[in-house]
C-alpha cells in the first residue's frame, strides 16, 4: 500500500522536480544503496563502477523494463536475486533520468540516456513477458572485456618434495610463465604432485580501507601483500574449507604487490584465493577455483550496551559452552559441562557465520585476541548439577550449580581494574554448612604478584578480596564459605 502511494505521488510530481537523483533514491537505493555500492554492506549488486550500467545503454534499459532473473556476476561477485520489472510502473522519462543518474554518478562516466531511446527500446521489446537472464541479456549486449583480477601475473613452478611451505627464495624455478587471464591456477604446473608454485602480480585496491583475504589449499599456501604475510595454510591436508585461513590488511587506493606461494605433496591438489573489502559482503575470486566454506562473516557483539550470548560450539572448550560478549570488549566462554569459565579473550566476540549459515559443522574460534585458556577440568565436586543461568537487565549472566543442598551462584559482569577493561566475577554459596572448593585454573600454579593479585595464567591476573587462592598440584582453587560472596577481578596485563 505504501509503495502504491509513493508511486502515485511520484507520478503526479511536476517533471522539473523528478531529477534522476530523487527518483533513484525513491525506487533504487533500497537495494543498490545510496552510494551505488549495494545496500546492506554489498548484499545487492553494486552499480558504482559496474559495466552492467555503463557501456551499451540498451542493456540497462531492458533490465529496468523487464527485470532480471537468476544468477549474475557483478564486479567479480555472484548474486542470485530478483530484479523486478519496472516498465509498467515507470514512464520513459523517469527511466531515462534514473539511468542517466546511475551512469554519471559514483565515478561512473557514460553517456546520458534519453526518453526517446527508452521509448524505442520499450516498443522493440513489447512482446517480452518474462525477466531476462544474465545469459540472454549478455548475448545481446556483451560486457566489455573485464580487467584481469591480478594484472601482470607471473607464475613460477618448482619441483620438490615438501610437507610444509619451503623458502622459495632459495629455490630455482623449473618454469616461468605469464598468466594472461590474471587468475591463480595450477593448470600449468605440469605435475600432479610433488611440486610448488609461486604467483606474483599487481592487485588494485579501488579505494583506501581494510581488505580481507582468504586462502584454502591442498596442501599448503600463503598470501603476501606488499611483502607482508596475510594468511597461511601450512602442512598437508584437504581443501574442503575446514583448513581455510583469513587475514586482513589496510591498503591505500591503488596498486599493491601480491605474492601467493603454494606446494602440493601427494594425493589431491588445488588452491583457492579470494579477497574483498572488509565492509562489503561477498568474496571476489583471485583463482580459477572457488572457495569452499567461504562464508561472509556475521560478527556477533554487544548491542546498545547489553551483553550478548552465543550458544553454539566454541573451539577449545566443551560442547555445552555458553559464550558471553560484554560491552567493554572482554568475553568469556562458560562450560556447562565443567561448571566454570574456561576461556576469556579481548576484542571481537564471535563470528556466527559458521553456525548461522547453512548450519555449518565444527567448532568456531573466538573472533577476538589474546584468547586465554583458564582450565579444562571439572571445577566443582562430582555430582554437581548445572541448573541454568539468569540474565540481569544488562544481559550479564549468573550461572547456577546445585551441590546436594547447596547452590553456587557464579555471576559475571564487565568492569575495570586500574583503568583497564576487566571481568568482574562474584561467587556466592547458598545453603549447607561446608565451604565449597572451586577450581579457578589448571594450567599453572597461580603466582602471587602482590598482596591480593595473582597471575592465574601467563598474561592474565586475578585480584581477590577477602579470600586467598589455594595452590595444589599445579592447580589454583578458592574455598567459598556458605553465605559468603567472593569477588574476583580478571584483568590482562
Amino acid at each position: 500500500m505504501l509503495r502504491a502511494v509513493l508511486l502515485a505521488s511520484a507520478l503526479t510530481l511536476p517533471l522539473y522536480a523528478q531529477d534522476g537523483g530523487q527518483l533513484f533514491t525513491l525506487y533504487c537505493s533500497a537495494c543498490h544503496g545510496a552510494d551505488g555500492k549495494g545496500a546492506t554492506g554489498g548484499q545487492f549488486p553494486p552499480l558504482a563502477g559496474s559495466d552492467w550500467v555503463m557501456g551499451d545503454a540498451a542493456r540497462a534499459v531492458k533490465i529496468v523494463l523487464h527485470g532480471l532473473h537468476g544468477e549474475v556476476e557483478v564486479d567479480g561477485r555472484k548474486f542470485n536475486l530478483e530484479m523486478p520489472p519496472q516498465g509498467s510502473v515507470l514512464p520513459d522519462d523517469q527511466i531515462a533520468a534514473i539511468l542517466t543518474y546511475a551512469r554519471t554518478s559514483w565515478g561512473n562516466k557514460a553517456d546520458p540516456v534519453t526518453a526517446e531511446f527508452v521509448k524505442a527500446t520499450r516498443e522493440a521489446t513489447a512482446d517480452r513477458k518474462a525477466p531476462w537472464t544474465a545469459n540472454e541479456i549478455l548475448k545481446l549486449h556483451p560486457l566489455p572485456k573485464a580487467k584481469p583480477p591480478i594484472e601482470n601475473l607471473i607464475s613460477q613452478v618448482y619441483e620438490g618434495e615438501w610437507q610444509s611451505l619451503p623458502d622459495f627464495s632459495q629455490l630455482k624455478a623449473s618454469n616461468v610463465e605469464e598468466e594472461h587471464d590474471g587468475k591463480i591456477s595450477i593448470k600449468k604446473a605440469g605435475h600432479d604432485e610433488l611440486f610448488g608454485m609461486v604467483w606474483e602480480g599487481d592487485l588494485t585496491a579501488p579505494e583506501a580501507g581494510e581488505y580481507l583475504f582468504r586462502v584454502d589449499a591442498d596442501d599448503g599456501a600463503r598470501i603476501l601483500i606488499d611483502g607482508k604475510k596475510i594468511a597461511e595454510v601450512d602442512g598437508t591436508g584437504p581443501m574442503d574449507g575446514g583448513r581455510a585461513k583469513e587475514g586482513s590488511i589496510n591498503l591505500s587506493a591503488g596498486t599493491h604487490k601480491i605474492r601467493v606461494e603454494y606446494f602440493e605433496y601427494k594425493g589431491n591438489e588445488g588452491i583457492a584465493v579470494a579477497w574483498r573489502p572488509a565492509a562489503v559482503k561477498g568474496w571476489k575470486a583471485l583463482s580459477d577455483t572457488s572457495l569452499k566454506g567461504g562464508r561472509d562473516p556475521i560478527l556477533l557483539g554487544p548491542q546498545n550496551g547489553r551483553a550478548v550470548i552465543y550458544r553454539n560450539f566454541i573451539s577449545n572448550t566443551t560442547p555445552r559452552a555458553i559464550g558471553i560478549g560484554f560491552p567493554n570488549g572482554v568475553n568469556l566462554a562458560y562450560s556447562a559441562d565443567n561448571l566454570t569459565a574456561e576461556l576469556v579473550w579481548k576484542g571481537n566476540f564471535m563470528d556466527a557465520s559458521r553456525h548461522w549459515t547453512d548450519r555449518g559443522q565444527g567448532d568456531q574460534d573466538p573472533a577476538g585476541e589474546e584468547v586465554t585458556k583458564l582450565s579444562g577440568s571439572p571445577a566443582l565436586p562430582k555430582g554437581s548439577r548445572f541448573k541454568g543461568y539468569k540474565l540481569d537487565p544488562a544481559g550479564n549472566p549468573t550461572f547456577s550449580v546445585q551441590i546436594g543442598n547447596q547452590y553456587v551462584l557464579d555471576e559475571w559482569k564487565p568492569g575495570t581494574f586500574q583503568t583497564l577493561p576487566a571481568l568482574v566475577r562474584k561467587i556466592s554459596v547458598r545453603g549447607g554448612s561446608a565451604p565449597v572448593e572451586i577450581l579457578l585454573g589448571d594450567k599453572q600454579a597461580a603466582k602471587q604478584s602482590d598482596d591480593q593479585q595473582w597471575e592465574l595464567v601467563p598474561g592474565l591476573t586475578i585480584h581477590t578480596e577477602g579470600l586467598y587462592p589455594e595452590i595444589r598440584d599445579g592447580k589454583t582453587y578458592i574455598k567459598v564459605p556458605p553465605g559468603a560472596s567472593v569477588p574476583i577481578t580478571y584483568c590482562w596485563k
